[in-house]
Protein backbone atom coordinates (compact mmCIF):
# COMPACT_ATOMS: atom_id res chain seq x y z
CA UNK A 1 0.00 0.00 0.00
CA UNK A 2 1.39 3.44 -0.74
CA UNK A 3 0.15 7.10 0.54
CA UNK A 4 -1.34 9.10 -1.90
CA UNK A 5 -2.64 12.59 -1.84
CA UNK A 6 -5.99 11.25 -0.56
CA UNK A 7 -3.67 9.83 2.45
CA UNK A 8 -2.47 11.43 5.35
CA UNK A 9 -0.55 13.97 3.84
CA UNK A 10 2.84 13.55 6.08
CA UNK A 11 3.84 10.69 8.44
CA UNK A 12 3.91 12.49 11.07
CA UNK A 13 0.18 12.33 10.62
CA UNK A 14 -0.01 8.45 11.08
CA UNK A 15 1.38 8.71 14.28
CA UNK A 16 -1.35 8.20 16.99
CA UNK A 17 -3.49 7.07 14.71
CA UNK A 18 -5.32 3.53 15.81
CA UNK A 19 -4.89 0.43 14.41
CA UNK A 20 -7.26 -2.24 13.96
CA UNK A 21 -7.54 -5.69 11.71
CA UNK A 22 -9.98 -6.50 9.35
CA UNK A 23 -12.46 -7.72 12.17
CA UNK A 24 -12.15 -4.63 13.85
CA UNK A 25 -9.83 -5.73 16.98
CA UNK A 26 -7.69 -3.07 18.33
CA UNK A 27 -4.31 -3.35 17.91
CA UNK A 28 -3.20 -0.18 19.66
CA UNK A 29 -2.17 3.17 18.14
CA UNK A 30 0.83 3.86 15.80
CA UNK A 31 4.18 4.80 17.79
CA UNK A 32 6.74 4.43 15.72
CA UNK A 33 7.87 3.69 12.30
CA UNK A 34 10.67 1.66 10.43
CA UNK A 35 11.96 2.46 7.02
CA UNK A 36 14.61 3.10 4.52
CA UNK A 37 15.56 5.39 1.96
CA UNK A 38 15.18 4.39 -1.37
CA UNK A 39 16.69 7.38 -3.36
CA UNK A 40 15.37 10.50 -1.92
CA UNK A 41 11.92 8.99 -0.70
CA UNK A 42 11.48 6.91 2.53
CA UNK A 43 9.99 3.60 2.43
CA UNK A 44 8.28 2.50 5.07
CA UNK A 45 8.66 -1.32 6.47
CA UNK A 46 7.05 -1.60 9.80
CA UNK A 47 4.50 0.27 11.89
CA UNK A 48 5.41 0.08 15.99
CA UNK A 49 2.66 -0.07 17.52
CA UNK A 50 1.22 -0.28 21.57
CA UNK A 51 3.13 -0.15 24.10
CA UNK A 52 6.19 -1.84 22.78
CA UNK A 53 6.10 0.88 20.24
CA UNK A 54 6.02 3.38 22.82
CA UNK A 55 8.84 2.21 24.60
CA UNK A 56 10.59 2.18 21.33
CA UNK A 57 9.86 5.62 20.22
CA UNK A 58 10.88 6.98 23.86
CA UNK A 59 14.24 4.54 24.22
CA UNK A 60 15.56 5.33 20.81
CA UNK A 61 16.36 2.13 18.14
CA UNK A 62 15.70 -1.10 19.27
CA UNK A 63 16.00 -3.94 17.01
CA UNK A 64 14.22 -6.55 18.81
CA UNK A 65 10.74 -4.32 18.91
CA UNK A 66 8.69 -5.86 16.49
CA UNK A 67 6.06 -4.25 14.27
CA UNK A 68 2.93 -4.80 12.03
CA UNK A 69 5.03 -5.00 8.29
CA UNK A 70 3.69 -2.20 5.67
CA UNK A 71 2.65 -4.80 3.20
CA UNK A 72 -0.15 -6.03 5.95
CA UNK A 73 -1.60 -2.28 5.81
CA UNK A 74 -4.76 -3.16 3.93
CA UNK A 75 -6.61 0.59 4.32
CA UNK A 76 -5.57 3.62 5.49
CA UNK A 77 -7.05 6.72 5.88
CA UNK A 78 -7.47 10.16 8.64
CA UNK A 79 -9.35 7.91 11.10
CA UNK A 80 -7.61 4.80 11.12
CA UNK A 81 -5.07 1.65 9.67
CA UNK A 82 -6.60 -1.53 8.59
CA UNK A 83 -4.25 -4.23 8.96
CA UNK A 84 -5.18 -7.81 7.29
CA UNK A 85 -6.14 -10.28 9.71
CA UNK A 86 -4.15 -13.33 10.65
Amino acid sequence: MELRDSDPGAFSELIGLPACDQNGCSLGRVYEARGHWQGDVIVIDELLIGRRGLLRRLRGPDSAARGIPWANVVGLDRERIVVRSG
